[in-house]
């Protein structure tokens, strides 16, 4: 995580105009209109993954306003697409009004006009993308913008932004980060392509199937009934054909579940919530049948048993002595 601007950092005189200033340089040339100036407070963060990031923004009441002219004079390279997580926000774009409650989508066109603004302390997890990463006509992607809610992958495109953002710090930093921005690219391509009606939504949900089957499994990770059917069901297709995607992309998916299982039993054992917590307990969370098969497969991923990889993360937070 990098974080681009805190508001803790700056001197109570000078922290509005450093909040507008730092907002602008992380969206678009825009005014910004603080609720109340003197009592502002804002933290800003980027994570990067490849050819995508998020921003995430957590101030207090605020209002952000593009015109039209600005939009003109300083076209972005970017489409926006954010997930409001803290406060009931209100959006304006291209004539559509709506309010945008917490867990909800919402699509900005850093290329038009337009109005967003929450009247306390609000957050928002956005998504950028190249425009010219998702290989669509302006107008396909003008016409999804008003109502992204309507494309049938628009729970799962949020589910991506969420988990890039509160895993971010690990996640932006590991092996599969410009993996995970592709994920991100492929699912902002077929949620327009879905969302605008046009004749691009078969293509593009066809496109990103694997990518689709992929951010599922994530997203059901710790259900220990995840299985190959229950997979091919919530996709609509057989088992057969499953595997054989799977298998085009390179992976099985019953062994990529287990590694995915493994890696997030990893990372959770090497935090200091994890250090009273009984081994079986953590296999049950993560989806493990029991300690022993737990135990068995973690030594044969990592070369240590859950226990030992626990006590030496532990042994290498404690300050030297």
């Amino acid at each position: 995580m990098t974080i681009v601007f805190d508001t803790a950092q700056f001197d109570a005189g000078d922290r509005a105009d450093a909040t507008c200033t730092a907002m602008q340089e992380n969206s678009a040339p825009s005014t910004v209109v603080l609720e109340d100036p003197a009592a502002v407070t804002s933290l800003m963060e980027v994570w990067s993954y490849g050819d995508a990031s998020i921003f995430r923004s957590r101030m207090s009441g605020m209002g952000l306003v593009r015109t039209g002219k600005q939009a003109d004079r300083t076209p972005s390279p970017l489409i926006a697409i954010a997930v409001q997580e803290v406060a009931t926000a209100r959006y304006e774009q291209r004539g559509v009004q709506r309010l945008v409650a917490p867990g909800e989508l919402m699509v900005v066109d850093l290329n038009a006009g337009y109005d967003y603004s929450w009247d306390t302390f609000g957050s928002s997890r956005c998504l950028h993308v190249p425009l010219d990463r998702l290989d669509l006509p302006s107008d396909v992607i003008r016409a999804a913008s008003a109502h992204p809610e309507r494309s049938p992958v628009a729970r799962m495109i949020a589910r991506h932004i969420s988990t890039l953002t509160v895993e971010g710090d690990a996640l932006s930093v590991g092996p599969g980060s410009s993996a995970l921005g592709e994920a991100a690219i492929d699912l902002a391509r077929a949620l327009f392509a879905t969302a605008s009606g046009s004749d691009h939504g078969r293509t593009a949900m066809h496109d990103t199937l694997t990518t689709r089957i992929r951010s599922h499994v994530r997203a059901h990770l710790f259900d220990r009934t995840l299985s190959a059917e229950t997979v091919a069901s919530a996709h609509g297709i057989s088992t057969r054909h499953l595997y054989t995607l799977c298998a085009a992309a390179g992976f099985s998916l019953e062994q990529w579940i287990i590694e995915q299982r493994l890696r997030r039993a990893y990372e959770e054992l090497s935090t200091p919530r994890a250090a009273a917590v009984p081994i079986a307990t953590i296999a049950r969370r993560f989806g493990f049948a029991g300690h022993a098969h737990f135990t068995r497969r973690f030594r044969a991923a990592y070369g240590v048993t859950p226990s030992q990889w626990r006590d030496a993360a532990a042994a290498a937070r404690e300050p030297d002595r």
